[in-house]
């Protein structure tokens, strides 16, 4: 039996902020994809601020992501950054080696 990489049947491409330029417009890094599995959602969170967050999405990933990278799903264009995602929370899940197996990133 696999392990939830099985699960992860679409895609998401993912950017990480490194920095602002001179006029304070976000610099990325370059963009990766990685296997995932995209679900709507409506669930109450709350954010890194501690703030209380509505979810549109939740998206489960092995893909190695933060609160600093920017996400887009198919059909988005990467070339714009208003497109992107941006994630309020991501909970990490571990094996009982601690080894991390996914993420689950709400936006």
């Amino acid at each position: 039996m696999g392990g939830p990489e099985t699960h992860f049947r679409q895609f998401v491409r993912y950017a990480e902020v490194t920095g602002r330029d001179a006029w304070g417009a976000p610099l990325l890094g370059p963009v990766h994809e990685a296997p995932a599995r995209i679900q709507p959602s409506r669930k109450l969170i709350r954010d890194a601020n501690g703030a209380e967050f509505v979810a549109s999405f939740v998206v489960y990933t092995a893909a190695p992501l933060t609160l600093r990278h920017r996400l887009w799903f198919k059909g988005d264009d990467t070339s714009d950054f208003n497109h992107a995602r941006r994630p309020a929370a991501v909970d990490e899940h571990v094996d009982g080696g601690g080894v991390v197996r996914y993420r689950k990133v709400w936006l």
